[in-house]
């Protein structure tokens, strides 16, 4: 068959919380196969698993393609970018709290969590407060530079590709 094949991959080591899966996976599973148009069954198959990626890869199809990943999915939400950013950034010395043994700034950035969000770089996990931070803001500059703001960023890729899909009146 030509053309893009979707694979579903399923992290299989075993981790409950959403932090454990930041980075670190080892092990991983290929649970589905989706073809071209049946795209968006490869985000609906992947989204059940505590985590999960979608790799589309090209089959006979113009070299210049590459295989890449198009959505992953971690119940409880990704580690937010943008806050981790921010932190890293302003955080120059760990604060160990003795009692518990670590820093609890470092502890209170990692919590900040959400679903993989479209932004102008590329997708990325972002917690509700920057999402909505950065659309406020992409909003305002559209509207001053005399443009409509683009509608699809700052928002959850689920739910862009269930637009996409036409599975929006679900």
């Amino acid at each position: 068959m030509t053309g893009w094949r979707y694979e579903v991959w399923v992290c299989k080591d075993g981790w409950t919380d959403p932090a454990a899966h930041d980075g670190t996976c080892g092990l991983w599973s290929c649970t589905a196969i989706h073809w071209n148009g049946r795209w968006f069954k490869a985000f609906e198959d992947a989204v059940p698993h505590p985590h999960a990626v979608v790799e589309a890869i090209p089959v006979d199809i113009d070299p210049g393609w590459k295989r890449h990943t198009v959505f992953e999915h971690i119940q409880g939400g990704g580690l937010c970018k943008r806050c981790w950013d921010r932190h890293i950034n302003s955080h120059k010395e760990h604060v160990i709290s003795e009692p518990m043994g670590w820093c609890v700034p470092c502890v209170d950035a990692q919590k900040r969590r959400g679903p993989l969000a479209r932004t102008p770089n590329g997708e990325e996990f972002m917690c509700e407060d920057c999402r909505s931070a950065f659309r406020r803001s992409h909003e305002r500059s559209a509207y001053v530079t005399g443009r409509d703001p683009d509608s699809r960023l700052y928002r959850p890729v689920l739910d862009v590709a269930r637009e996409d899909a036409g599975e929006g009146e679900r």
